[in-house]
């Protein structure tokens, strides 16, 4: 005999002391438990994937390099950034000359560019520095033993 009471949310059986439970009951509770569980458990739209966990988990991946003076340097990374940040160390983001801006600083996103000198597709950044000014400016990501910093966000 099914149970007089049945829980709020799953039905399942809450018997009271006259109640006569039969094996049935706990198949039928069985049964309403694991699809519960189950539908909750595949239910994709309230779960996050391997790739959204690693973004929550460790959501900015920082990098240091020293320019090597070379036109441009490429910095992999092991996962496609969404928003990349340069800075080159104790200066400041940009800095003025009679020849125009040098640019220290920026930032660059994949298919929507960004900062002069600064290029990213596929995971791979690409750094420029320039000597010449192209239109009152030049990028400066690359400098001989400057030093860099790169916070890539996921």
């Amino acid at each position: 005999m099914a149970s007089t009471n049945k829980t709020e949310h799953l039905g399942l059986n809450q018997w009271i002391g006259s109640d006569h439970p039969t094996r049935t009951d706990f198949v039928q509770d069985n049964s309403i438990i694991d699809n519960a569980v189950g539908t909750h458990c595949a239910d994709a739209n309230i779960h996050l994937t391997s790739a959204e966990k690693a973004r929550v988990s460790n959501p900015v991946t920082i990098k240091q390099y020293s320019g090597t003076g070379a036109t441009s340097i490429t910095v992999n990374f092991a996962f496609e950034p969404k928003l990349v940040l340069v800075q080159k160390k104790n200066s400041p983001p940009v800095s003025y000359s009679s020849s125009g801006v040098v640019i220290n600083s920026g930032f660059v996103t994949p298919g929507y560019g960004g900062t002069q000198g600064l290029s990213l597709m596929s995971g791979v950044l690409t750094l420029s520095y320039a000597t010449a000014m192209t239109n009152g400016a030049r990028a400066n990501f690359n400098e001989e033993n400057a030093a860099y910093i790169i916070a890539a966000f996921r």
